[in-house]
């Protein structure tokens, strides 16, 4: 509804958890804004550097491939 008011870029950032949330918000945004999701896992594997970059990296790309 707010396109109907401005000419600007809408972006969408809450609850985004996962590829198929991303692609079904991807459908009336310009932008899809992942942020918790990706701490969560910066957070649940502080102690393994590897782990944590294969989960930011793993998400990321699903949700990359979801919304293209």
């Amino acid at each position: 509804r707010i396109r109907q008011y401005i000419d600007l870029p809408v972006g969408v950032g809450f609850g985004i958890k996962d590829a198929a949330t991303a692609k079904a918000v991807s459908a009336s945004a310009d932008a899809v804004i992942v942020g918790s999701s990706l701490v969560s896992f910066i957070e649940q594997y502080a102690t393994d550097r590897d782990k944590m970059l294969a989960s930011v990296g793993a998400l990321s790309a699903e949700i990359s491939a979801a919304i293209k």
